[in-house]
C-alpha cells in the first residue's frame, strides 16, 4: 500500500508583497526632487555660461574699436620712416650678399672656383705660423699669427710655391706685434686677373 504525503503547507508559500501606493508616492516624489535638482544644476550652469559669453562678446567688440581706432591713427601717421631705412638697409645687405654668391660662383675670375687657393693654404703648413681667417673676394685675405717675424715672409714663399698661388703677388701685408711675444699678420693676394 503507498500512502501519498502533502508536503505543500500554505503558510510555505512566499508571499509576493506588492508596492503600495504610498511606496510608489515615496519613489515618485525622489525621482521628481531627483530631476529639478539636476535642471536646477543645469540652469546655474547655463547662466555661467552665458554671462562668460555676455563678457567675452563685450571684449570683442571693445578689441575690435580699438583696432579700428589704431588703423585710423597709424593711416593718418603715413609711413614709418624707420621702418622704410630698415628696408633700405635690408636691400643693401641683400645686393652685397648677392654679389658675393655670383663672386662665389664665378671664382672671381677664376672657373675653378676658391677651392684650389683654400687647398694650398691647407697643404702649407709651417710650426709657429697659423691662420686666424680668411676673406674671399676680388682678394684672398689671410690673416694669422706667427712666433717669429722671420716667418712670415718663408710662409710667403712657401705659399708661391703652390701652383695656385704661383706667379701672384701679395699686395698687402700688415703685421703687429700682439702680447705673448706673438706676431700678427694679414696679407691681401689679389684674385681677379690671373697671375701677375
Amino acid at each position: 500500500m503507498s500512502q501519498q504525503i502533502n508536503l505543500f503547507d500554505a503558510r510555505f508559500r512566499r508571499s509576493g508583497r506588492r508596492f503600495s501606493a504610498a511606496t510608489l508616492a515615496w519613489a515618485l516624489a525622489g525621482v521628481s526632487v531627483l530631476a529639478l535638482a539636476v535642471q536646477q544644476l543645469y540652469a546655474y550652469q547655463n547662466r555661467s555660461l552665458q554671462g562668460a559669453l555676455t563678457q567675452t562678446d563685450r571684449r570683442v567688440v571693445e578689441l575690435r574699436d580699438q583696432m579700428a581706432r589704431y588703423a585710423k591713427e597709424l593711416s593718418a601717421q603715413g609711413p614709418s620712416s624707420a621702418l622704410g631705412d630698415e628696408m633700405v638697409r635690408l636691400e643693401e645687405r641683400l645686393r652685397t650678399r648677392r654679389a658675393l654668391l655670383s663672386s662665389l660662383q664665378t671664382g672671381a675670375g677664376n672657373a675653378e672656383g676658391f677651392s684650389t687657393y683654400l687647398a694650398a693654404l691647407a697643404r702649407q703648413t709651417m710650426d709657429g705660423v697659423w691662420l686666424i681667417g680668411i676673406e674671399i673676394g676680388a682678394d684672398l685675405i689671410v690673416k694669422g699669427r706667427a712666433l717669429d717675424g722671420g716667418l712670415v715672409p718663408a710662409y710667403i714663399g712657401r705659399l708661391k710655391q703652390e701652383e695656385s698661388f704661383a706667379g701672384r703677388s701679395v699686395s698687402e701685408l700688415r703685421m703687429s706685434a700682439q702680447p705673448g711675444n706673438q706676431l700678427e699678420f694679414s696679407l691681401s693676394i689679389p684674385l681677379g686677373k690671373g697671375p701677375s
